[in-house]
Parts: structure tokens; C-alpha cells; sequence
């Protein structure tokens, strides 16, 4: 099954694609470390599209999916685009400066990280994915 948001692009909604993932990935059997760092990049990737982005042309567009021990995860806005090859994702970011850290801890908490930006001015798209093991999950429920 694939989850699919099409959410206003406004704050407020980060919020709902937090709680729709997690009910999503959970309901999936994702365990909750890589849950977590998959919701992390989401929200990281949902706000870089509402605000260079989304707000400019409409909703942001969210698919996710679960399979064969991945999560893959799709944000897509219909702005301007960007350079994305200008984006330093090597080197932590200024840690006194209040933004330019999302693409950076994207790549930081996914296992594989694409970003379309045509210089056509279609928007940009957030590919990710992260693997998991449901075994090492069952064994961590079991101790706890």
C-alpha cells in the first residue's frame, strides 16, 4: 500500500504528514529508530518544499511506501527549483545560522538521497530511502 498527502503548504501541515507517516510507517512494522529518522527527513524535505517552493504553486505533493525492508519516501513541490549541485551536503552547516540544514541531515539520516530540481522551473522532488530490519525489531520489543 502507498501513502499518498497532497498537503497545503503552510506549517500547520508538517504536522499532519508527521502523524499520518508515523501511523503509516507503524502500522507497517518499521521499527521505531529508523521510523524516527525517516520522519526527520520528511519533515526536513516537507519544509524545504513549502518554503522555497510549495507556497509558490500549491500543495506539496508526499508519497511514501514500504517495501522489501525499505522505506521510500517522495516529496515534490511545483516551484522555481534549484541548483541542487550547489548544496555543500558534506559539510555541517553553521550551527549559529537558523536554516540551511535540511538537506544535510537528509542525507545524513537516509541511506540514499535524490534531488530532482529542473532548471525548467517543474518544481523539485526529494527521493529517499532507508533500509531496515524487522527481525532486529522484534528482538529490541522483546527485550524492552
Amino acid at each position: 500500500m502507498v501513502l499518498r498527502l497532497s498537503l497545503p503548504p503552510r506549517r500547520a501541515s508538517a504536522r499532519e504528514l508527521r502523524a499520518t507517516l508515523a501511523g503509516y510507517l507503524a502500522s507497517n512494522g518499521v521499527p521505531r529508530d529508523t521510523s524516527d529518522q525517516v520522519l526527520l527527513a520528511a519533515d526536513e524535505a516537507f519544509i524545504n518544499a513549502f518554503m522555497h517552493g510549495g507556497g509558490v504553486a500549491g500543495a506539496v505533493e508526499v508519497r511514501a511506501q514500504v517495501l522489501d525492508g525499505e522505506v521510500l519516501v517522495e516529496i515534490r513541490d511545483r516551484g522555481c527549483g534549484f541548483d541542487a549541485g550547489t548544496v555543500d551536503v558534506d559539510t555541517m552547516p553553521d550551527p549559529l545560522v537558523t536554516h540551511g540544514r535540511g538537506l544535510f541531515l537528509i542525507h545524513r539520516l537516509m541511506d540514499k538521497v535524490e534531488v530532482r530540481s529542473p532548471a525548467t522551473g517543474r518544481g523539485t522532488r526529494v527521493c529517499m530511502a532507508k533500509r531496515f530490519s524487522r527481525r532486529a525489531s522484534r528482538i529490541v520489543e522483546s527485550i524492552g
